[in-house]
């Protein structure tokens, strides 16, 4: 009988130790409700204290591995942590520091809509403080330009979004703090997980990528016509080479993007890689552009001739100005996001927040609109002075059209090569001004409207430089020419003899003056109506 008392005696103490042990060892709540508590001590109840905090049993246990971003588990030294959000409220901070995100002193000021802006001191242990990203993808909310994203401070270390009156917990979003340059004081601002039940994403940017990979092929088609075609890859040809390539690199670079691929995350490799990519190909898009305006008016600048060797020249001449300049600023803002050659409010941060820079209205300013809005307004001082020597120059040969018959026709090809590099002008410097325009004002027909004509910018290169029949006639030749097939209007050879020695007879007494040269030849521009 005592065998039996003694046996149930230490299968009871057993029990009791493996739940002592289970609470000890096991989770009592979410990793990201809890904080290090190592530096404390255990007394002989059983409890655990901390910065003033008795932790019961059943709340504190010993973990082995920390959270990175809210998700990922890395293996770490076994250490107690404690679950502080059972006994006091809770704020989350990014992280604790001078990095970006971080909170980089102890007081906190956050806008309440009870009692305004009020002082939160994170040192005087009235809240729990967690530290650490609560998720993997996370935005910057922006209540200064977006008033959707304005939000306020719950005392218990929630937020709740002014617009819907939606409250976020503490495992929604972290806070961080930034400088103010003008007033020298660091103002907190709210980093959000982004859910996509929470957050749809906007119809457009599913629509977009979709619609700029129809218009890329028809760019490849315009790019390869160019390249396969003799007559076409004069000096204006290779320019509109050049600017369809650029193009290509920027739409492929936007789509995937806007494809949201897992391997572009923000803070990835792949994603600052794109980022610089995108931003590169679009500066050499306005300065190819920027190129072709140029051109244009130095053609009607002066009736200087060029020869083929001068427009080899020519063309080495336009692409180290087009690549140089592209590469250089792309190489310049480079060296000041990776040296933080300027303040950190100034930073553009490629890729650190999503594939393209940090999406703030002064560095969107400083980075992109100013640069390529100062291209369109030199571009837009060509086109004016060139239209306005067209005109004079139309009113001059008007009078000798018929005893320089010859030089007229020069005037009017190149008249039309302006008119269709005007064209090309307006699709893209009226979508780039709506967009500024849209980007200023905040409008979001006006960015559908841009989008849509992004969209089919390159059917339109298409129809303005290859679906053209002279361009037809120039791609049939080209094919009969390397099949060795003879050329397609031969078959009528021999009923053309005597119109063709007839012709042949009256070119032999043409004045010397008329007689075409080998350099009008050269001068060909692109292939017009």
């Amino acid at each position: 009988m005592k065998s039996q008392s003694l046996l149930l005696f230490l299968l009871l103490l057993g029990i009791t130790n493996a739940i002592q042990i289970s609470q000890h060892t096991s989770e009592p709540c979410n990793f990201l409700d809890t904080i290090n508590i190592t530096s404390g001590y255990k007394d002989g109840s059983g409890k655990y204290y901390h910065n003033g905090v008795a932790y019961e049993i059943g709340t504190f246990a010993e973990y082995d591995y920390i959270l990175k971003d809210g998700e990922e588990k890395v293996q770490a030294d076994p250490h107690i942590r404690g679950c502080i959000c059972k006994y006091k409220p809770c704020i989350r901070v990014c992280c604790r520091g001078q990095n970006s995100l971080c909170v980089k002193n102890s007081i906190l000021n956050v806008p309440t809509n009870y009692q305004g802006d009020i002082a939160i001191n994170l040192d005087s242990h009235d809240y729990g403080v967690l530290e650490g990203k609560p998720c993997v993808d996370i935005y910057r909310l922006e209540p200064e330009i977006e008033k959707t994203d304005a939000w306020n401070f719950i005392q218990n270390g929630s937020i709740e979004m002014s617009a819907t009156k939606k409250v976020h917990g503490t495992n929604d979003f972290c806070f961080a703090q930034r400088l103010n340059t003008s007033s020298e004081a660091y103002y907190t601002e709210a980093l959000m997980c982004t859910f996509d039940e929470e957050i749809p994403k906007d119809v457009r940017f599913s629509l977009y990528p979709i619609g700029m990979l129809i218009s890329v092929p028809f760019l490849i088609i315009t790019f390869l016509v160019y390249a396969f075609v003799p007559e076409l890859r004069n000096l204006h040809g290779k320019c509109l080479m050049c600017y369809v390539l650029s193009l290509i690199i920027f739409y492929i670079s936007l789509c995937l993007i806007q494809l949201d691929l897992e391997s572009m995350n923000a803070g990835t490799f792949g994603c600052t890689f794109l980022a610089y990519i995108s931003y590169l190909s679009v500066f050499l898009c306005f300065f190819w552009l920027n190129v072709m305006c140029y051109d244009i008016w130095s053609t009607f600048r002066g009736n200087i001739r060029r020869g083929r060797g001068s427009d080899q020249k020519k063309f080495l001449l336009y692409s180290l100005y087009a690549f140089g300049s592209a590469f250089s600023i792309t190489f310049l803002v480079f060296i000041i996001d990776t040296f933080e050659l300027v303040h950190q409010d100034y930073l553009p941060e490629f890729g650190q927040h999503n594939c393209w820079i940090k999406h703030e209205r002064k560095i969107e300013m400083i980075y992109v609109y100013a640069p390529i809005t100062i291209i369109i307004i030199v571009n837009i001082i060509l086109y004016s002075w060139t239209a306005f020597k067209i005109f004079k120059v139309q009113k001059e040969t008007s009078v000798i059209r018929n005893t320089e018959s010859r030089k007229h026709s020069k005037v009017e090809a190149d008249t039309d090569r302006y008119f269709l590099y005007l064209r090309l002008f307006i699709i893209m410097g009226v979508t780039w001004s709506m967009e500024s325009i849209s980007w200023v004002f905040q409008s979001v027909w006006i960015f559908y409207v841009c989008d849509f004509l992004n969209c089919i910018q390159g059917l339109i290169i298409f129809i303005l430089f290859v679906w053209k029949p002279k361009v037809k006639q120039l791609i049939i030749k080209r094919y009969r020419s390397l099949r060795k097939l003879p050329p397609a209007n031969t078959q009528f050879a021999h009923t053309n003899t005597t119109t063709t020695s007839i012709r042949d007879t009256e070119m032999t007494k043409l004045p010397e003056n008329d007689k075409p040269t080998p350099k009008d030849n050269l001068e060909k521009p692109l292939v017009n109506e």
